[in-house]
């Protein structure tokens, strides 16, 4: 009676373990495997009640078969959680051991071996029960050194933890059972039957079950801290899935990409067009263009499952746009105070300005040329601001190749260019102008497949006068050019009166 009871309460504990790692099994194949080794755990301890059974007909055949498969397979099964907890696929060392351990339990039909007794390492027939008891040793052996290799390979502080508990439990286990099938027997000649081996497999079984309670509670506080983070977070949070679909969106994220009807299901790349699930970012810049307005983002994306077969990341969002125009405001500031324009390598207005004090009123002549694209603007919107960039390049480059040693060119801004000759000969400023039109002129602009002639309007000056008002009388002659059908020069005279010259 006393030893059923033992058995009840050792049965129960373990059932109500493998009820709870039934129920949280989910996908985490950790569970999973622990779940089967529980499983194949209570298969031998309730067919060891029904091992006394003989006879040759089907029934006790099979107990007896499916018993001895269990209790055999008990130190596969933990080899095959062991691989599951380290996040190792099963070798070939796994399935060498299963194929043995299958083919000693079979080889009692090929042999006339006595079952009789309940355990092989009880069995009296010589050498049957060494061969057994190294054939289930074999797998239990190997991975205590997979176990023990993990610990002292692992960095991470969590499953050191958990492998700790593990050891202890194998300990104490170990010696239970050692306790049962050797020193009493052999000592005090005490039979349990098999009380203090159910209790070993408990022991057991519970230091398993609390390293993986361990993590279990760890990641539920975990998961509650993340949700509570996921709601309350500044950033806009978007879960996503390897399929590039979104799982779980917060409402900031919806505010920063301005569109409340994004969801679950919906395609991250809709909104950002450069995003892939393979890249992990750090703050990495990207730009969303919403009702033709851009918006700046930073994105940080960072996995959050361990689960090869579903795995998920993180996405944060945050809207950088007012920074951004900040910056790009502070930096075509620096642009502008700077000595060199970027794009054309020309010095720029602010250069013009500094090299020429309007206070001198030498009486040196300097002539002024000013060239502007014509319909540049036409241009930037049919291809684009790359295309117009390359054609201000070109533009700058042919003005450059024009005015020779004696003359600085300058890009003024936009599409407008300014050339300053000192002390100029004769009709110089006329020739350099006419040589600047023709260059445009005759030489077809190409960017990539693209191909289209260029043109320009020019106003010429010279003069006395401060710079700035030579800039400014060339500017109205450049003007009058374009009044006039464009692709013209326009000589500004002393006269004011405004002398066409068509190129």
């Amino acid at each position: 009676m006393i030893t059923i009871i033992q058995f009840a309460v050792i049965y129960s504990v373990l059932m109500f373990i493998t009820s709870f790692v039934y129920l949280n099994r989910s996908k985490d194949k950790i569970n999973q495997a622990f779940l089967a080794f529980l499983v194949v755990l209570l298969t031998w301890m309730v067919l060891s009640v029904a091992v006394g059974y003989d006879g040759t007909s089907t029934a006790p055949v099979f107990i007896n078969t499916i018993y001895w498969w269990s209790m055999m397979n008990l130190s596969v099964f933990f080899l095959y959680f062991v691989y599951r907890f380290i996040q190792r696929e099963p070798d070939v060392y796994f399935y060498l051991f299963v194929a043995i351990n299958s083919l000693t339990i079979f080889s009692r039909y090929l042999f006339p071996i006595d079952y009789s007794e309940q355990t092989f390492w009880r069995l009296s027939i010589p050498i049957v029960a060494p061969v057994m008891s190294t054939v289930f040793s074999l797998p239990a052996i190997y991975a205590l050194y997979l176990i023990i290799r993990q610990f002292f390979l692992c960095k991470n502080a969590r499953q050191k933890a958990q492998l700790k508990i593990m050891f202890f439990g194998i300990g104490l286990a170990l010696i239970v059972s050692v306790l049962s099938e050797y020193v009493l027997p052999v000592l005090f000649d005490v039979d349990d039957h098999l009380t203090l081996m159910y209790l070993a497999f408990l022991i057991f079984s519970m230091s398993i079950f609390i390293a993986i309670m361990q993590h279990r509670l760890l990641g539920i506080r975990t998961e509650y801290i993340y949700r509570k983070m996921f709601l309350n977070s500044g950033d806009g949070i978007i879960i996503i899935n390897k399929n590039n679909k979104i799982i779980n969106i917060n409402n900031v994220a919806k505010e920063i990409l301005r569109d409340d009807k994004m969801g679950v299901g919906d395609l991250i790349t809709t909104y950002i067009r450069d995003y892939s699930f393979e890249a992990n970012y750090n703050r990495r810049e990207s730009v969303y263009i919403n009702g033709g307005r851009e918006i700046y983002l930073s994105i940080s994306q960072h996995p959050i499952s361990r689960e090869d077969d579903d795995p998920v990341k993180l996405l944060a969002i945050a809207d950088i746009t007012a920074a951004k125009m900040q910056q790009m405001e502070e930096m075509n500031q620096l642009v502008e105070k700077s000595s060199v324009d970027q794009l054309t390598g020309m010095f720029n207005k602010q250069s013009l300005l500094d090299s020429y004090d309007d206070t001198d009123l030498t009486s040196n002549v300097k002539a002024v040329i000013f060239v502007d694209v014509d319909d540049f603007k036409t241009i930037n919107d049919l291809f684009g601001h790359l295309v117009g960039d390359s054609v201000l390049a070109a533009v700058a480059q042919r003005v450059r190749d024009c005015i020779g040693a004696g003359g600085k060119a300058y890009r003024f801004g936009g599409d407008e260019f300014v050339i300053v000759l000192d002390s100029p000969v004769e009709d110089e400023a006329w020739d350099t102008a006419d040589r600047i039109c023709s260059s445009i002129k005759n030489r077809a602009f190409a960017h990539g497949y693209l191909r289209f002639d260029l043109s320009v309007s020019v106003g010429v000056v010279e003069g006395t006068e401060p710079l700035k008002m030579l800039v400014d009388k060339a500017d109205t002659a450049m003007y009058n050019s374009k009044g006039s059908g464009k692709d013209k020069t326009t000589l500004y005279t002393d006269e004011k009166s405004l002398i066409k010259g068509m190129l």
